[in-house]
């Protein structure tokens, strides 16, 4: 009986040994194949995301204009209208259809450039102070006064009120002559000229004296 109870045990024992062996194998293939499935999942999640680069914003047009010891770079849409012997208005692309632009909330804009004879050496301040004040009848404050650069060098922002409109005026000068340069709203009730500063940056960025 003794062998015979050795016997039967031992039978068990490989039988339970080989079901763990089985089991254990069964095992280890599943999880090898869930592995393969997982890994396009990964593959796509680092994909890099192309629409961060974009393509580049085409070129715009541009036209150069030159009139009395200064010249200027602006966009080819920009309207350039030479409304005396000395002084001319450029207008922005807005200004080409006021009431479009005013639908739009976008302002129609202008700057006009005057220049003025002007004496070498001659102390700038005090041209610019006679200049804007030439006019008794106006109301003239002035709030500050800045250096302001343009491409070929440096001329002076004046920023105040003119009869309670909000007004900026740039001067420049060279030996002959001194440049005003006046941003504006195009229309009937226009509201000082702050608007009109991106288009002011624009064009100071492409002026030369």
């Amino acid at each position: 009986m003794k062998k015979s109870s050795r016997g039967i045990l031992f039978l068990w024992i490989l039988i339970a040994a080989a079901a763990a062996g089985g089991t254990f194998l069964i095992v280890e293939h599943l999880a090898a194949g869930t592995g393969s499935v997982a890994q396009p999942d990964a593959d796509v999640n680092v994909q890099p995301d192309n629409t961060a680069s974009g393509t580049p914003a085409a070129a715009v047009p541009m036209q150069t204009f030159s009139n009395d010891g200064y010249a200027f770079n602006v966009p080819a849409s920009w309207n350039i209208e030479k409304t005396g012997e000395d002084t001319i208005a450029v207008h922005s692309d807005a200004s080409s259809s006021a009431s479009s632009a005013a639908v739009a909330g976008v302002a129609a804009c202008k700057i006009e450039v005057s220049a003025f004879p002007f004496a070498a050496g001659a102390d700038t301040a005090d041209w610019i102070a006679h200049r804007i004040g030439a006019d008794p009848s106006l109301a003239v404050v002035e709030r500050s006064s800045e250096d302001v650069s343009f491409a070929s060098g440096s001329g002076v922002k004046w920023i105040g009120t003119i009869d309670n409109i909000p007004t900026t005026l740039v001067y420049a000068f060279n030996d002959q002559h001194a440049y005003e340069i006046a941003p504006s709203v195009v229309g009937e009730g226009a509201d000082g000229s702050a608007p009109c500063d991106d288009m002011l940056q624009t064009f100071l960025s492409g002026l030369t004296i």
